[in-house]
């Protein structure tokens, strides 16, 4: 590619057009991509308000190295709710209208509907040809402007045109200049490289914080808003006499009087500070729910300041539905917020001593975009990162922070952790009030976000595994719907977010069937993400590759999506690009199953999956060491292990001793130790218990091989 595309500004107050003038910068280019920005300035006497630059205008894309249509077509979304997903041009059914809908805050209905006549992107926007070939749209800086990519659809879905834009709605002065954020334009058949390239650069750029992983356990999907005190006391108490190994204990919502009124309520009649230190003494890290961009009308912080609110173009407060109760919404364009924020953090943090904060609702701040801003001088994603990054600057370095529900690429540095969908419930399917699905919609949701954990540690939201079948205290959040199958599955989608662990249940009320679940994801292991069927025309990924660091193995999550067929859990070992000189074991979790001796080339079918179930399948190169291929302990079926070894004679195995509970092994032992026409070895370790060994009842080995691993 070696043509620059022309950068067209817009404008909102009817000036001159002649008052801007626009230069295409070019920052790289080859054969098969373009990297460029636009800069922007007012050459005119007088303020000129500028709305939006369109970066890039396709209406040829086989003038972009793609034969004709059909195409697939991925979209990213610029909220959590937003919808990822991947449809196909010329076909207007489910897919489509998934990608031009929102997710409610719930997770269990899809707003939109109707004839789509187009989709909005973020900032990541693939097109694939029937040969293979992707046109990918990226968007490589995020601090400074929203953009979107609008891909326009004709009344056959198919696409008419291709619009890359940023969005500044502000003034520039006479003679100020401003830059457009940088797009990448790449034509490529290496479309895992691509993204892997793009989440990369983004992270390195903006100095991404994902090197913590912790465990949590919150009190939202099943308190709710009426949780208490007593909630809180009565299961730290459970973690500790059932001895869970939780890193965090975080109070959400339902803690303070009302948002922006940041104190305890009548359910809490302790000091939050005294509260956190019940959590502390209980062996877990004190973590807070806030939601600092929206505050009740009734709140103090209006009455000292009723200039901070929100107003649209008449000068009526913008208002923020959210669980029932309307709130007033901060203008974050005013500096002074960003001090207000930093103390209110400073306050939770130093003071009360919660070092894990959890904010929700954020985007509250910038989905107002025509409102009456106070400043018109700063761009709203750029008040958004001065306003996180106050918060950051309030609850210090060291505090872990989880966003969710705001915007993605401007807080980039500034996060440990990012909610990646919509709110869970714990039911596949509902029809309770609002109707439409739950799990397969944000399970996607997370899937196909995975690129994000290059920016920091992604968040699923929580897993809620409990057999409940009414609802308790007026609330559907305390329902416990899911089946055997559909537990497995919401269990694999946290080992597939490759980020944090979260799990909300009342402890007191969940058998150990159903909670002792998590000893497949405990300790959280360091991974790397990526789902191997992307691009698939199927409405749902089923297949996520999920490296482990430790040992180079790969974990396949498999899901069957079907309401009603079974199917058997099928891995083409192609996809992976493995060593085709070496010769791999893959293993079932669930059926036990494995086979030896499998090529780079082959396809393995193995276990069969029921409807809604899922399963990990293991693939490790077989090399002169013993290797799990059955347990009923972590997904990894090995990372967990410290020790795996034979020695003397014996086959040893070690692991931490996290949960209480027995855990079994399989082990395929390594070629000269099978003589005795014994290929594997069951180790069991008893709960508590971190080391167990195996006589393997071989004839010694030679001197040379005696004394080191088999």
């Amino acid at each position: 590619m070696n043509t620059l595309p022309q950068i067209l500004a817009r404008y909102g107050d009817g000036k001159c057009p002649s008052a801007l003038q626009v230069e295409t910068v070019l920052e790289a280019s080859g054969t098969d991509y373009l990297e460029y920005h636009g800069l922007i300035t007012n050459v005119s006497d007088h303020t000129v308000l500028l709305e939006r630059a369109c970066l890039a205008d396709v209406e040829d894309l086989p003038g972009y190295g793609l034969s004709d249509g059909p195409y697939l077509v991925y979209r990213s979304g610029r909220h959590k709710n937003d919808m990822p997903g991947v449809f196909e041009t010329g076909v207007a059914d489910e897919r489509l209208r998934d990608v031009a809908s929102v997710m409610m805050e719930a997770g269990d209905a899809m707003a939109g509907g109707g004839k789509v006549n187009r989709v909005i992107s973020d900032h990541l926007t693939v097109i694939r040809d029937r040969g293979g070939m992707n046109l990918v749209f990226a968007f490589l800086t995020g601090r400074d402007q929203l953009f979107e990519t609008e891909i326009l659809l004709d009344a056959d879905a198919k696409i008419q045109r291709v619009l890359c834009s940023v969005l500044f709605s502000v003034e520039l002065a006479p003679g100020q200049s401003v830059r457009t954020e940088s797009l990448r334009i790449a034509r490529t058949r290496e479309l895992s490289a691509e993204i892997e390239q793009f989440a990369a650069r983004k992270a390195k750029l903006y100095g991404a914080r994902c090197a913590r992983h912790p465990s949590v356990i919150c009190t939202w999907y099943y308190y709710g808003l009426s949780v208490t005190l007593e909630d809180v006391e009565r299961n730290l108490e459970i973690i500790r006499r059932r001895h869970l190994p939780y890193d965090v204990f975080q109070v959400d919502e339902g803690w303070e009087i009302t948002l922006g009124e940041y104190e305890p309520n009548s359910k809490f009649p302790i000091p939050m500070a005294d509260l956190a230190r019940k959590i502390r003494n209980a062996g877990l890290v004190p973590g807070l729910w806030s939601s600092p961009f929206v505050a009740h009308e009734t709140a103090s912080v209006w009455k000292r300041h009723p200039e901070w609110i929100l107003r649209d173009q008449q000068g009526h407060p913008c208002l923020f539905p959210m669980n029932d109760t309307v709130y007033y919404v901060f203008d974050i364009t005013r500096a002074e917020t960003w001090d207000y924020f930093r103390e209110l953090y400073r306050r939770f943090t130093f003071e009360w001593g919660y070092t894990y904060h959890k904010l929700d609702f954020t985007r509250a701040a910038v989905i107002f975009e025509q409102a009456a801003f106070a400043s018109r001088r700063i761009t709203l994603a750029h008040a958004y990162y001065q306003a996180v990054k106050a918060i950051r600057e309030g609850m210090g370095q060291d505090a872990f922070f989880l966003m969710c529900g705001g915007l993605y690429d401007p807080i980039i540095g500034l996060v440990d952790a990012q909610r990646t969908g919509s709110d869970v419930l714990s039911m596949w399917s509902s029809n309770i009030s609002q109707g439409g699905k739950t799990a397969p919609y944000t399970i996607r949701q997370s899937m196909m976000r995975y690129y994000m954990n290059r920016w920091w540690a992604n968040d699923p939201d929580a897993l809620m595994i409990r057999k409940n079948a009414g609802m308790e205290r007026g609330l559907r959040l305390t329902l416990g719907l899911l089946s055997d199958d559909e537990v497995r599955t919401s269990v694999i989608n946290q080992f597939a977010g490759g980020g944090i662990m979260c799990q909300t249940e009342p402890l007191d009320r969940i058998g150990d069937d159903r909670l002792m679940e998590i000893r497949h994801l405990l300790p959280v292991t360091e991974t790397r993400v990526q789902p191997l069927d992307l691009m698939s025309p199927a409405r749902f990924p089923g297949c996520v590759d999920v490296l482990i660091k430790k040992t180079e193995a790969h974990c396949l999550c498999l899901i069957n999506w079907s309401d009603t067929e079974s199917e058997y859990a099928s891995v083409n070992l192609e996809l992976l690009r493995l060593d085709a000189s070496k010769r791999y074991v893959v293993c079932d979790f669930y059926s036990g199953m494995y086979v030896t001796g499998v090529k780079s080339t082959d396809t393995v079918k193995l276990g069969l999956l029921r409807p809604h179930a899922g399963t990990v399948v293991k693939v490790e190169a077989m090399e002169n060491r013993p290797i799990i291929v059955a347990s009923d302990g972590h997904y990894s079926m090995g990372a967990e292990c410290t020790r795996l070894e034979i020695r003397d004679g014996r086959l040893i195995l070690e692991k931490p001793a996290i949960l209480p509970v027995s855990a079994h092994y399989r082990v395929l032992l390594p070629e000269k130790w099978r003589a005795s026409g014994r290929e594997t070895v069951e180790i069991t370790l008893a709960p508590g218990q971190e080391t167990a060994q195996a006589g393997l009842e071989l004839p010694a080995p030679s001197s040379e091989n005696a004394s080191q691993d088999g």
